[in-house]
C-alpha cells in the first residue's frame, strides 16, 4: 500500500473511534454489588441501545469511508475497503464482548439509587427522546467532529512522519 492510502486510513480510523467512544459514553456507568444492581446495569445498556446505535451509525460510516476511499486509486480501494469492513466488524464484535466489563463499570460507579434515577429518566419521555434522537445528534455533529480531525490532520501526520523516520 502506498503512503496516500496508508495516510487515508490515518484520517478515518480516528473517525471511527470518536464514534464509538460517543457511543459508548452515550450510556453512563453503574455501581454494583448485588444481582439486583447488576440486572439494573444491564437495563441501562439495553436502554440506551448502544448496539441499535453502532447499527444506525454504519451506514454513515460507511458512508464516510466510501467519501475518504474516492481519491484513492481502484486497485487499492477494494483493499482498503476490505480493511474497512473488517474494522466495523472488529468493532461491533468488541462492543458485543465489553457490554459485561461495561455493566461492572457502571455497578462499580453509581449506587444503586442513581441507578434507579437513572433509569427512571432514561424511560421519561425525555429519556426516550435523548435516545432516541441520539443518531441525529451524532450525524449532525460529525462534520464538527471531521473538520475538527481535519484541521488535525498536518499536526497528525507530522507526528506520523516523525514515527516513521525514526
Amino acid at each position: 500500500m502506498n503512503t496516500e492510502g496508508y495516510n487515508r486510513i490515518m484520517k478515518t480510523i480516528p473517525v471511527y473511534l470518536i464514534i464509538c467512544i460517543a457511543l459508548l459514553w452515550g450510556a453512563p456507568p453503574a455501581r454494583a454489588d448485588e444481582a439486583t444492581k447488576s440486572a439494573k446495569a444491564e437495563e441501562l445498556i439495553q436502554l440506551t441501545q448502544t448496539d441499535q446505535m453502532m447499527k444506525m451509525m454504519e451506514p454513515m460510516m460507511k458512508g464516510m469511508m466510501a467519501q475518504a476511499n474516492k481519491d484513492i486509486p481502484a486497485e487499492q480501494r477494494a483493499k482498503v475497503g476490505e480493511m474497512q469492513e473488517k474494522l466495523l466488524s472488529m468493532i461491533t464484535v468488541r462492543i458485543n464482548k465489553a457490554k459485561p466489563a461495561l455493566a461492572k463499570v457502571y455497578t462499580d460507579t453509581y449506587t444503586e439509587e442513581e441507578l434507579d434515577a437513572i433509569l427512571t429518566f432514561y424511560k421519561s419521555p425525555a429519556g426516550k427522546s435523548l435516545i432516541q434522537k441520539m443518531p441525529e445528534v451524532m450525524q449532525r455533529s460529525m462534520p464538527v467532529m471531521m473538520q475538527m480531525m481535519s484541521d488535525l490532520q498536518p499536526e497528525i501526520m507530522k507526528m506520523v512522519e516523525g514515527i516513521k523516520s525514526k
